[in-house]
């Protein structure tokens, strides 16, 4: 799970290879072909699933190279004020990671607010989104539902660079390096002993590649988050007479997938000891046109200011049956040289919340544009 310190906002990533995506190099703009759907259907499928359910339905659906950071709880927290305590909240979660210490917030913060409190999974809930589905009471999951592990990466000052680009590094990817350090220097049978002057120059080679206190903060992350597993499944397991079966959950999410990209589908998730209903068709059916409502946005802009070729792109919604909020990312349009109907963009503006009521809003009527991407390299 990604942990950043630049910025409080969801930070820029890509988290197949925990590593900062890359530019967009270039924007092919069919403001005159482009349809998305109509915020009314979200609303209608929000209030057709809390009619199913019973709850009240508040969403976290982020694009998927978009990491959760600390403004996320503010922004569920002004939901939930509009919505009020109730019996049960219900939080369908579409996220592929984030900062670590962001999942106890949101676990604690809706829970104040409910006696019963559940996940709906409808696609990806990875890493930091993992740790928020631990902290549920239920959770909620189809065929396409996947959780994953919870073993995070960081980022650190003193850690490997890829020019200027600071490189996430797994903490598993290091725990291993030194354990296989440790496994080839005890020999096959292990027993061979190693002197205390082969173990300095085996450490120094290792602290020429990671400096010591980059492999402190590393092992720090580590245990961070077996914490916040353990906290989070304390929140509706008994720590004390289900002990035995927290810590095998946490060290399973932790240690035993071998990939931080290991998908955790909802039959595996139940037999590891979660709490995982697999959806009826109705509400599964439902939940799935939410999704899809969703992801019909990933690869939509719209014109913010035609004055300074302003464009927005919407990535992290959060939404409820009372309002919208939407996390747009903000981007400066400029010609590319000698191809007058391509654009670059240059994503240099901080992104910005909007709030609006469903009935003010469409972001359709703000004639939003598709784009296509090209990575650079």
């Amino acid at each position: 799970m990604a942990t950043k310190s630049k910025r409080q906002t969801p930070q820029i990533a890509d988290t197949a290879d925990l590593g900062e995506r890359k530019p967009l190099s270039h924007v092919v703009l069919l403001s005159d072909e482009t349809t998305v759907p109509p915020a009314a259907d979200a609303l209608a499928l929000i209030r057709e699933i809390e009619q199913i359910r019973q709850s009240r339905v508040i969403t976290l659906f982020s694009n998927p190279e978009v990491l959760l950071a600390g403004d996320i709880p503010l922004a569920l927290y002004r939901q939930l004020r509009a919505i009020g305590r109730v019996e049960r909240i219900d939080l369908f979660l579409h996220a592929c990671g984030g900062a670590t210490e962001v999942p106890w917030r949101i676990i604690t913060l809706i829970r104040g607010f409910c006696r019963h409190f559940s996940v709906l999974v409808p696609y990806r809930a990875y890493s930091s989104a993992t740790h928020i589905a631990m902290g549920a009471d239920e959770i909620i999951m189809g065929d396409m539902s996947e959780l994953g592990p919870t073993d995070p990466a960081r980022t650190h000052p003193l850690l490997p660079k890829d020019g200027d680009r600071q490189l996430f590094i797994s903490v598993q990817d290091l725990r291993q390096c030194i354990e296989f350090i440790k496994r080839e220097a005890a020999g096959e049978d292990g027993k061979r002993q190693q002197t205390p002057e082969a173990w300095a120059t085996i450490y120094s080679a290792l602290f020429e590649k990671v400096h010591p206190l980059a492999l402190g903060a590393i092992e720090q992350s580590y245990a961070l988050a077996r914490l916040i597993s353990e906290k989070a499944l304390s929140t509706h397991f008994d720590p004390v007479g289900e002990k035995d079966k927290i810590a095998r959950i946490v060290s399973v999410f932790s240690d035993e997938f071998f990939s931080h990209r290991y998908n955790i589908g909802w039959k595996e998730a139940s037999e590891l000891g979660l709490p995982v209903r697999f959806t009826d068709d109705d509400l599964w059916d439902r939940m799935w046109q939410l999704y899809e409502h969703y992801a019909a946005y990933q690869e939509v802009v719209r014109p913010v200011d035609d004055r300074t070729r302003t464009i927005g792109r919407p990535v992290v919604w959060i939404d409820s049956g009372d309002h919208r909020q939407v996390l747009e990312e903000r981007y400066h349009l400029r010609e590319s040289k000698g191809k007058r109907e391509e654009q670059s963009l240059e994503p240099s503006l901080p992104p910005q919340w909007m709030t609006m009521k469903w009935e003010e809003t469409d972001l359709q009527d703000s004639q939003p544009t598709t784009f296509e991407a090209r990575e650079q390299g």
